[in-house]
């Protein structure tokens, strides 16, 4: 089915970074993305958001030009100028015209390896990141995902938000972002991803002018790969929010890492779980059968370290304890009774039908490229995701939600009026009162 697909091409350039390449012949467009492997699990502690911030910092100039004339170059060329930061890596992502490559190429080396950091530009960033961190703490969606992910991971490097935390803000300054900059961007630990209509020997070629002279004043962290040392025992834990009429729930316990080798057939377990919109168990349970909620979903949070698999729903807050007793229960039936036929018939043809529209533009092809080189997945990965999702039969996804998916772990946190859901809860079992924070 992706046997179309053209072979990922890849050199180590002398200074350690690693460059893929990869033909793409639909437009005359190239993609390109800079991925340094270490993102915001290596948030200093304190800090929540430095790695997504020195991201964007990346593009506010260079030793060479100003931010206005770094933007009025890239737009002069129509292309496209992104970062953010991730678990487990930081992206600059470059996009614009085939024919236009060298100076692309060069804009995005200039931004990574000579970037200005420049004080004038601190205030501006931090005021845009508090007004943003104002807005979306109102969200109770926001604040239960927060507070839901702190719960496991707690004083660990996944135990923040990627963006910021309010905490946190008044401690960050330039500094942070240097040092960050300084210590975690390295050749050896990154990767450049071009994925365009350009021969690989005209990249490669590019490359070297670009980026061989690239060097780092020492070595990146050591990359997160573990399980956090504590975390809180499952339970419910209650925040209360007087004010709310619903209650934001997230139900879950600690996963798995990208590496591990049931990943084809958690997803499809998950699929049927929660993960395939109104064909999912719990959408169909929740949702359609009971009205209790307008959505519900499932996920694995798979990372290079340990994430979280999360249920996450909202409801009218007097019906709080029926949908967290419900949640259990269908997550009990499918780990001890598996997935039916049809169903894993039914996620396996999701996947594979949907998979040739995760490969149709260069940038969408350069996401999954970067996530093949994150994860150290081969290079034959995207030739044989189709067949390894086929391959996923009835009695290994049987196997696997019996292994994985653990009711008696679930940690359930509420974030909603005490007042119309506390009794009902404890009903279930002891409901712990957190501090609001």
């Amino acid at each position: 089915m992706t046997n179309y697909l053209p072979e990922i091409e890849q050199v180590t350039l002398p200074n350690g970074l690693t460059l893929l390449g990869l033909f793409y012949s639909r437009v005359p467009w190239v993609s390109m993305s800079f991925m340094n492997k270490r993102g915001g699990e290596c948030d200093p502690p304190g800090k929540a958001g430095v790695a997504d911030w020195t991201a964007e910092f990346l593009t506010l100039g260079t030793i060479r030009r100003s931010q206005r004339q770094l933007a009025e170059d890239i737009e002069s060329l129509g292309a496209n100028l992104q970062a953010r930061g991730e678990w487990d890596a930081t992206m600059v992502h470059l996009d614009g015209l085939s024919e236009d490559f060298a100076a692309l190429i060069a804009t995005l080396g200039e931004i990574v390896q000579t970037p200005r950091l420049a004080e004038d530009e601190f205030p501006m960033l931090k005021e845009r990141r508090r007004a943003e961190l104002a807005q979306i703490m109102d969200e109770p969606r926001e604040v239960a995902s927060r507070r839901f992910q702190r719960l496991f991971f707690q004083g660990a490097p996944y135990g923040h938000a990627l963006r910021g935390e309010m905490e946190s803000l008044a401690s960050l300054d330039l500094g942070d972002i240097q040092a960050f900059y300084h210590k975690e961007f390295s050749p050896r630990a990154a990767t450049l991803v071009v994925v365009g209509m350009l021969p690989f020997s005209q990249i490669l070629e590019e490359a070297q002018k670009v980026w061989t002279g690239w060097t780092a004043s020492g070595p990146a962290s050591p990359p997160y790969t573990e399980a956090p040392r504590q975390s809180c025992p499952p339970g419910i834990y209650l925040l209360d929010r007087p004010e709310l009429t619903q209650s934001e729930i997230r139900m879950g316990f600690l996963g798995l890492p990208r590496s591990h080798p049931d990943f084809f057939t958690l997803r499809l377990v998950n699929y049927v779980l929660g993960g395939g919109g109104f064909s999912s168990r719990l959408m169909t349970r929740i949702r359609s059968e009971l009205g209790l909620t307008y959505g519900i979903r499932s996920q694995f949070f798979f990372r290079r370290a340990p994430g979280l698999f999360q249920v996450s729903t909202f409801t009218p807050a007097v019906h709080t304890a029926k949908v967290v007793e419900e949640i259990k229960a269908v997550i009990q039936n499918i780990r001890d009774n598996g997935v039916t036929a049809q169903e894993l018939q039914e996620a396996q043809s999701y996947y594979t039908g949907h998979f040739p529209l995760s490969l149709e533009t260069p940038r969408a092809l350069c996401r999954q490229v970067l996530t093949i080189d994150l994860h150290d997945l081969g290079l034959d990965y995207l030739k044989l995701y189709c067949d390894r999702i086929l391959g996923v039969t009835q009695e290994a996804a049987r196997e696997a939600a019996h292994h994985h998916l653990k009711p008696e772990n679930l940690v359930t946190l509420v974030v909603g009026p005490a007042s119309q859901c506390r009794e009902s809860l404890e009903k279930l079992g002891p409901v712990e009162i957190l501090e609001d924070s």
